[in-house]
């Protein structure tokens, strides 16, 4: 069962999924977020960059997202949304593999690593306060070298997903749930 506090954090992160605003999550967010990434990017409509990114999306949305809708209805409401993550984390032995493929879209140059410049454009793509982000960030980078490491990242994202209750640095991932 979910605490008061992991559901509202779920929430928050279903929110910042929905980009389109339409109260579900489905294939059109994944498309969105593809373009967006592509855009940073500097990538235009159909390049490779952004054949590349959303065919990675669709991954996310095929093995992540489509499979928290119960209903069959080729959509993620919210409710679907807590459950799906609510079942995935009760395993002890919970491994997202696809934090890694969010790391790797979000790490836009390549290199290993996050940067502040990175995370605040991660932030904005979002539509999270970009003015938020370097906060956000400093909670984050654990060992403060002003990157975050793709193990900072991964822990901090699967520790959003499994702590129920406040105080963990991972629940500051998607930026504060108040």
């Amino acid at each position: 069962m979910l605490s008061e506090y992991h559901r509202k954090k779920l929430l928050h992160h279903f929110y910042c999924l929905d980009i389109d605003n339409s109260g579900f999550i489905g294939k059109e967010d994944a498309e969105i977020f593809a373009l967006r990434f592509a855009k940073i990017r500097n990538a235009e409509l159909g390049s490779e960059i952004h054949k590349d990114l959303l065919l990675k999306w669709l991954y996310i949305w095929e093995n992540f997202w489509s499979k928290a809708d119960l209903d069959g209805d080729g959509k993620v409401s919210p409710e679907e949304f807590c459950q799906g993550i609510e079942k995935a984390v009760a395993n002890p032995d919970y491994n997202d593999p696809l934090i890694e493929t969010v790391f790797d879209i979000f790490d836009l140059d390549g290199d290993g690593h996050i940067s502040q410049q990175e995370h605040r454009l991660f932030f904005s793509v979002f539509d999270l306060d970009a003015e938020k982000s370097a906060f956000v960030f400093s909670k984050l980078d654990i060992d403060q070298d002003g990157i975050l490491s793709k193990k900072e990242f991964v822990s901090a994202k699967r520790e959003f997903l499994t702590e129920k209750e406040p105080g963990a640095v991972g629940n500051w991932f998607w930026g504060s749930v108040e």
